[in-house]
């Protein structure tokens, strides 16, 4: 009786033994079926994308307004897959750095050329005049031309605006900003415009008409 006892409880311990190796088995084969799936998807997709070409992309990194100079720290550059938009985007950081913004940068962009501008130089014959105008100055932008006007005279017919007051949350965007204070804006003007400028201001308002030039279209203007 022993001797059957003894035998009895070898086979169930046999029996418990290969249900273990089994489980075993079977989980090492999921995890490797597992593991084989995913490596397959890896590749996969690693050949799809060095089949896709990339180029690299000036990319805006803040929020960038309209008008203001576009420094170093807010621009990164991107790798992202080639196409005709990108052809037409900046591709080094130094391309962009100090170009002037022509329309609203949103974070995460991509900067291309026509949406940012040379700055602006002041021509030999012209001197750097702060005008202080009536009217509001969120439709201008340096490197644009503005017609100058006052009462009862134009006081510069095509005169380009160097810098504009920081962007505030509460400007008007129409041509009279109703505000109580008036705001200063930097123009190159010949010396004839300058002065008559400087004494207009001390007879009433001066007003600024935003122009575009056949060698500056305007860039809110819809494409032909």
């Amino acid at each position: 009786m022993p001797f059957l006892f003894s035998s009895s409880l070898s086979s169930s311990r046999r029996r418990d033994d290969t249900v273990v190796v089994r489980r075993r088995r079977a989980l090492a084969r999921r995890l490797t079926v597992a593991f084989c799936a995913g490596l397959s998807v890896w590749l996969i997709l690693q050949c799809v994308m060095s089949l896709v070409e990339r180029s690299p992309v000036v990319v805006a990194s803040v929020s960038i307004s309209r008008g203001t100079a576009i420094d170093f720290d807010d621009i990164t550059v991107e790798q992202v897959p080639a196409s005709v938009v990108t052809e037409s985007a900046f591709h080094t950081t130094e391309d962009a750095t100090g170009l002037i913004a022509q329309v609203d940068i949103a974070k995460g962009e991509p900067i291309l050329r026509s949406m940012a501008s040379e700055t602006p130089v002041i021509g030999t014959d012209q001197t750097a005049v702060e005008v202080t105008l009536a009217s509001s100055t969120t439709t201008l932008m340096p490197g644009r031309h503005v017609r100058l006007v006052a009462a009862d005279r134009v006081l510069a017919e095509s005169a380009l605006v160097l810098a504009v007051p920081d962007r505030g949350s509460g400007e008007s965007d129409g041509l009279l900003s109703g505000k109580a204070e008036s705001e200063t804006v930097t123009i190159a003007l010949t010396a004839d415009e300058a002065m008559a400028v400087l004494a207009a201001q001390q007879e009433g308002p001066v007003l600024a008409v935003t122009i575009a030039t056949e060698a500056e279209p305007d860039p809110t203007a819809p494409p032909e």
